[in-house]
């Protein structure tokens, strides 16, 4: 009976196991819905302000459709508006989402982006079916917008996260857009999402005195590789330079100083307090001058950043810090060799380099035609012996020089880590101090225990002395009485 009853239970343990092994699964299937797209003029109930509201739905996100001051736009769609993706032409400021049914209102636009994802579920409890834009900060662009219904957009759709102030591990101060995709193509794949790093691109220019489509670029670019901290657009104008001396000269031209930069780059350290900052080539690569400026400030900013006299306002506002190692494209001290040609778990295997010239490179569209020689017949990052992706050198370092010579992150511990290890060392004192506390518990218990017995032994003695004084005393007084007794009958006789 006993065998019947145990093999009974085993055959409903494994009815169990296997319900619940597929259950999981079965529930992800039910669970996983894509958004449907339903962007399209149809979706457009009201407009007031917009040149040509058309546009924003023709798919040209780097065409800008004008519109005015107190510009309105009504959107509706019965089966509810699960979310929506604004491409700005330039960064806009804050704007307004407004449910009529509720009256409830959101204020979007805070952090500036120039793409902006915003979850209506979220915002508003549900999908609503209608709602009001409302554009009230003064004129503007709006390049694209698109509509989602309930559920998983797709991957084009870009959530920008906000910076990382002081947990960035990586800091690449890349000065332009695209070179971040070409003399450092696979760093940004390969730490960002191989390794999950925390990493932070801060551009010296944004090339607004140009063509704001660089910028979209660049977006697009760093989001095709995995980079999901929105970049830093340095203020800096674009331009052609050939050296050190007249890239100065050119932004001096424009009201810029050589202390204007530098303070750039302390402050963006102190900001993100990166544990390996890198940089490009001194020779600016193929000549650039920008280049060799970005360059040469970062190594001048190194070497100030956690000094409080230097640029007070930012350290004022971030606090100072001191790099623990700084990387140089091509510097040929201390050199490394970095091996972007190793299949990653992510990107479907997809190897550093290939992410970057597969992906990343491609979002470049302006300038396909200038530096696609790069990448030409280039299967390997190995392959580019011309200013080479893989090669760099540790400029200067806090930690020690590098053994392996192939890690960035080689003597350093990421921000996550840190984390973890000062869990731990508090988790290890904690336990440590209730150690060390039950320990004097115990020493405090066992002297109660050896004073309360060296008590008990005192009034033992003490005890045994009276006892064995009873004996003497009574005999002494047992002869008194006979003494006393004597005389008086001696007396008694002479009488």
């Amino acid at each position: 009976m006993l065998r019947g009853f145990i093999r009974m239970f085993s055959a409903l343990c494994c009815v169990m196991i296997l319900f619940c092994s597929a259950e999981p699964a079965a529930y992800a299937a039910e669970t996983v819905q894509m958004a449907e797209n339903i962007s399209g003029k149809s979706l457009v109930e009201h407009q007031k302000g917009f040149s040509g509201v058309n546009q924003l739905f023709d798919k040209r996100t780097k065409e800008p459709v004008k519109f005015r001051e107190n510009t309105q736009l009504t959107l509706f769609h019965e089966e509810g508006i699960g979310s929506l993706y604004l491409v700005f032409d330039k960064e806009y400021g804050e704007y307004t989402v407004t449910e009529p049914e509720t009256q409830k209102t959101y204020t979007a636009g805070t952090d500036g982006f120039l793409h902006e994802f915003l979850d209506l579920e979220t915002v508003f409890g549900k999908a609503p079916s209608r709602v009001i834009l409302s554009f009230e900060n003064g004129e503007g662009k709006l390049n694209e917008l698109y509509a989602f219904t309930s559920g998983q957009t797709p991957d084009f759709v870009q959530k920008w996260e906000h910076p990382k102030d002081g947990e960035t591990d990586i800091v690449l101060f890349s000065t332009h857009g695209d070179d971040e995709q070409l003399f450092f193509a696979g760093l940004l794949p390969y730490y960002a999402v191989e390794r999950d790093c925390q990493v932070q691109v801060v551009y010296m220019t944004g090339h607004r005195n140009m063509a704001m489509r660089r910028s979209h670029e660049m977006l697009d670019g760093l989001w095709a590789v995995g980079i999901r901290s929105y970049p830093v657009f340095g203020a800096f104008g674009d331009y052609n330079t050939k050296s050190v001396a007249e890239t100065y000269r050119r932004y001096q031209q424009k009201g810029i100083t050589e202390e204007d930069i530098l303070s750039f780059v302390v402050e963006n350290i102190r900001r993100f307090k990166p544990k390996v900052a890198v940089g490009h080539d001194l020779e600016g690569e193929y000549g650039h001058g920008m280049h060799m400026v970005y360059a040469e400030n970062l190594c001048n900013a190194v070497a100030v950043s956690m000094d409080p006299e230097a640029f007070p306002d930012s350290a004022a506002e971030y606090g100072v810090w001191d790099v623990p190692k700084t990387y140089l494209h091509l510097y040929p001290e201390n050199p490394v060799i970095m091996d972007w040609d190793q299949p990653m778990e992510s990107f479907d295997g997809m190897t550093p380099f290939e992410v970057t010239k597969q992906l990343g490179f491609p979002a470049h569209d302006s300038q396909q035609t200038y530096y696609s020689w790069y990448f030409d017949g280039k299967k390997t990052a190995e392959d580019i012996t011309k200013y080479s992706p893989r090669e760099f050198g540790l400029y200067r370092t806090t930690v020690g020089e590098d053994v392996e010579k192939n890690d960035f992150l080689e003597n350093v511990t990421t921000h996550e880590e840190d984390v973890i290890l000062r869990e731990e060392a508090a988790r290890k004192e904690a336990e440590e101090a209730a150690r060390q506390a039950e320990e004097a518990a115990i020493q405090e218990s066992v002297a109660a225990q050896q004073s309360a017995q060296a008590a008990a032994a005192t009034v033992s003695e003490e005890k045994g002395e009276l006892y064995g004084a009873l004996p003497v005393l009574t005999a002494a007084s047992v002869l008194l009485m006979l003494m006393a007794a004597v005389g008086k009958y001696l007396t008694k006789k002479k009488k």
